[in-house]
C-alpha cells in the first residue's frame, strides 16, 4: 500500500510540475467579446488536460463552490481582469475549477497524510491552489509588459493625434496596429465609452483594473490635461517623454532587484560542491581511516 501511495505521489509531483511549466509559458488574453470582430479567430481552448479535467470535476460542486466564495467575488473579478481574463475565465469557472481542482488534490492529499506520508501529503494538497498560482504569474506577466510597452504605444499615439485624428479613433487605431496586453486594455477602455460610460469613468477603471505604475501616472496625466484643457498632441508628447523616463528607470530597478536573486541561487547550487570538495581534501590529506567510522 505504501509503495502505491508514494508511487501516486510521485506521478501527481510529475503533473504539478508540467502544469506550472505550461501556466509559465501560456500567454495573456481577455474576453472574446470585448475584442473587435477581426481580431477573433478559431483557435483551440486554451488550458491543459489538467484545467479541463478539474472543469468537468467541479460542475457538480459549483453552486456550492461560489456561495463559499461570495463574499470575496469582487476581489477575484478584479484579479481575474488583472490577469487578462486567461482562458476566458469568470468567477463561475474559476470556482468551477477550484472545485475540482480541490476534489483532485486535496482528497488524496488527506489520505497521504492520514497513512504517514505527510510531507507528500502536503505537497499534493498545494496543487489545490492552481487558480491563484495562474492568476498570480499572468498578473505579474501582464503588467510587466504593459510597463515596458508604455513609452512606444504613446509615442505613437502621440504621432497619430498630430496627424489630425480624434483621440478615440486614434487610440482605437494604435491598439489595433500594436496588439498586446496593453492594447486589449485600451480596446475594453474603449468598448466601454462606446456604450455611454464616461471617458474619466472608463480611465479611472483601467488603472483600478492594472497596478502598473506608469500606465497610472499616464491616466491622471491624460485626465488632468482634458480638465485644464491643454492641447492634447502636445500632452502626448510630454507625458510619452516621461514615461520613457520612468520605463528606463523602472527596467533599472528591476535588473537591480534581479542580481541578488541570481547570486543567492548562484551560491546555492555552487557552495555544496565547494564544501563537499574541501571536506573531501581535508579527509583525503589527513589520512584518516574512514572504514573505522562507517563500521
Amino acid at each position: 500500500m505504501a509503495v502505491l501511495l508514494m508511487a501516486g505521489g510521485a506521478a501527481l509531483c510529475v503533473v504539478l510540475a508540467v502544469q506550472g511549466f505550461a501556466l509559465m509559458r501560456s500567454g495573456e488574453r481577455i474576453a472574446p467579446d470585448l475584442l473587435p470582430a477581426a481580431k477573433k479567430s478559431r483557435r483551440r481552448p486554451e488550458g491543459t488536460i489538467l484545467n479541463r479535467v478539474a472543469d468537468v470535476a467541479g460542475r457538480p460542486f459549483t453552486r456550492p463552490m461560489l456561495e463559499l466564495l461570495g463574499p470575496w467575488r469582487l476581489k477575484i473579478r478584479r484579479r481575474i481582469d488583472a490577469a487578462g481574463r486567461p482562458g476566458n475565465m469568470t468567477v463561475e469557472s474559476y470556482a468551477r475549477q477550484t472545485a475540482g481542482l480541490l476534489v483532485m488534490f486535496l482528497v488524496p492529499g488527506v489520505l497521504f497524510i492520514l497513512g504517514g506520508q505527510r510531507f507528500l501529503g502536503l505537497v499534493v494538497v498545494c496543487g489545490a491552489g492552481q487558480n491563484e498560482l495562474l492568476l498570480a504569474v499572468r498578473m505579474r506577466q501582464r503588467q510587466d509588459a504593459i510597463q515596458r510597452t508604455l513609452p512606444d504605444f504613446l509615442d505613437v499615439l502621440a504621432v497619430t493625434v498630430s496627424a489630425g485624428l480624434g483621440f478615440r479613433h486614434a487610440l482605437a487605431r494604435v491598439a489595433e496596429s500594436m496588439p498586446g496586453s496593453l492594447a486589449d486594455e485600451f480596446t475594453v477602455a474603449l468598448r466601454q465609452m462606446e456604450l455611454g460610460t464616461p471617458r474619466r469613468e472608463a480611465f479611472e477603471d483601467l488603472r483600478r483594473r492594472n497596478s502598473a505604475e506608469a500606465l497610472s501616472q499616464f491616466v491622471t496625466a491624460i485626465l488632468q490635461a482634458e480638465e485644464l484643457g491643454a492641447p492634447l498632441s502636445t500632452a502626448l508628447i510630454d507625458i510619452g517623454v516621461d514615461m520613457r523616463r520612468e520605463s528606463a528607470q523602472w527596467a533599472k530597478r528591476k535588473a537591480q532587484r534581479t542580481t541578488p536573486r541570481i547570486t543567492a541561487v548562484s551560491a546555492a547550487l555552487t557552495l555544496p560542491s565547494i564544501m563537499a570538495i574541501v571536506v573531501g581534501g581535508m579527509f583525503y590529506s589527513s589520512g584518516a581511516d574512514l572504514g573505522g567510522f562507517f563500521g
